[in-house]
C-alpha cells in the first residue's frame, strides 16, 4: 500500500509517499506556482496513486474525509473570513474535496486529549497540522526514548511542541510564540488594539527580515542574515524552548525546519542550548522530504493500518476533538469576527 503526507509550507509544497513502511517518492511545488496555476496542484493530486492521504490541514481538525468538509470545517481548517478567497490554502482544500481523494484531515495540537485544557485557554495555535505531523515524525525517531521538545524554524514560523512518553502535552505555534524569520509571532495586545482591519497575511509578516528591510537592507533568507541576527534568531528560540519546558522537563531538543539547514545559525544554536543543559539532536526522519510532510505520511500509514499504527495510537490522533474555537472564553468571544 502507500501512504502520502502533505505539508502546504509557506516556500513550498512537498508531497512525501511511502510503500508500506518505505520511502518511494517526494513530489516538491514551490508555493507561489501553486498560487499562481491552483491547476497545478490538481494535477499532482490526480497522479499520486496513494491509497491513503493525510496532511493539508491548516489549523487541525480531528480525522475527517476532505469529501465529508463542510463550509464551516473548511472555515475552521484556514481560519480565513473572506469566503471569496482565490488564492492560498483554502482553493486548495476545494480542489482536493473535488477529486474525492482518500485524503483525510490531521488534527493540530489543540484538539488532542493529551493536552490539558488549561493550556488552551484562550489559545488557537498551539502547533497547527503540519507542526503536529513534525512532532509525530520525532516520536517514531526516538521511538525507545520519546520526550522530547520539538523546535521547527522555518522560512515563516517557529514552533515548539513538547512531547511526553510518547504523548504531545504541550505547545505554541506560530503565530502565538516569538518572531520568526518573517512572520512576528505573537502579538503584543496594545498593538493589536491600535490596528486597522487585520488582514490575514499580516500574521506572514514583521519577523526578522521585515526588521532589516526597514533599515534598507534584503533579506531574502537566513543566510542573508548578519552574525548579530543570528544571535537574536536562537535567542528567540530558546525564550520558546524555555516557555514550552514547563510543562515536559526534558534534555533533548529535536531540530526541525528549513532553518536548521544554514550550518552557521545550527552552530550558533547549539551552543546556547549546551549553555542551557539540552541536547540538540537533528529530525532526521527518512532524509528525502520535509520533516512535516514525511510525518504526514506516517499518520497516513497509521490510519491505514500500516506500521506505524501504533504510534499514532499511543499520542491519541484518533481521540483528538473539538474546534479550535471551543476554548476561547465568552468575554473574548463576544468580539470574534465570526
Amino acid at each position: 500500500m502507500r501512504f502520502a503526507g502533505i505539508d502546504p509550507g509557506t516556500a513550498s509544497y512537498e508531497i512525501f509517499i511511502l510503500e508500506n513502511e518505505k520511502p518511494f517518492k517526494k513530489i516538491e511545488v514551490s508555493t507561489a506556482e501553486v498560487r499562481e496555476n491552483p491547476e497545478k496542484f490538481r494535477e499532482i493530486l490526480a497522479k499520486i496513486e496513494a491509497d491513503l492521504i493525510a496532511g493539508l490541514s491548516g489549523y487541525g481538525m480531528p480525522i475527517r474525509r476532505f469529501s465529508e468538509l463542510t463550509e464551516k470545517d473548511v472555515f475552521l481548517l484556514t481560519l480565513n473570513t473572506d469566503p471569496k478567497a482565490t488564492m492560498g490554502m483554502r482553493m486548495l482544500i476545494e480542489i482536493a474535496k473535488e477529486l474525492d481523494l482518500n485524503i483525510y484531515t490531521i488534527p493540530g495540537v489543540i484538539h488532542l486529549p493529551t493536552v490539558p485544557e488549561y493550556r488552551k485557554i484562550n489559545r488557537i495555535d498551539l502547533g497547527t497540522a503540519d507542526k503536529l505531523c513534525s512532532a509525530i515524525l520525532g516520536i517514531k525517531q526516538l521511538n525507545e526514548s520519546p520526550n522530547f521538545l520539538l523546535v521547527e524554524s522555518g522560512f515563516g514560523f517557529n514552533a515548539f511542541i513538547a512531547v511526553r512518553n510518547g504523548k504531545i502535552v504541550d505547545g505554541l505555534g506560530g503565530s502565538s510564540s516569538f518572531p520568526a524569520f518573517s512572520s512576528l509571532g505573537a502579538i503584543d495586545g496594545e498593538l493589536a488594539y491600535l490596528l486597522k482591519p487585520f488582514p490575514k497575511e499580516m500574521l506572514f509578516s514583521g519577523g526578522i527580515r521585515s526588521y532589516f528591510k526597514d533599515k534598507g537592507m534584503s533579506i531574502r533568507k537566513i543566510s542573508d542574515l548578519p552574525l548579530e541576527a543570528l544571535q537574536w534568531f536562537a535567542e528567540y528560540l530558546m525564550k520558546g524552548i524555555r516557555a514550552v519546558e514547563v510543562s515536559c522537563k526534558v534534555e533533548r531538543i529535536l531540530l526541525s525546519g528549513k532553518n536548521f539547514s544554514y550550518a552557521e545559525f545550527t552552530k550558533i544554536f547549539r551552543e546556547m542550548a549546551e549553555d542551557f543543559g539540552y541536547e540538540c539532536e537533528r529530525l532526521k526522519g527518512f532524509g528525502i522530504a520535509k520533516q512535516s510532510a514525511e510525518g504526514a505520511a506516517v499518520i497516513a500509514n497509521g490510519l491505514g493500518g500500516g506500521k506505524f499504527k501504533e504510534i499514532i495510537e499511543k499520542a491519541e490522533i484518533l481521540n483528538a476533538r473539538g474546534t479550535v474555537l471551543d476554548y476561547i472564553t465568552s468575554d473574548i468571544r463576544k468580539y470574534l469576527r465570526i
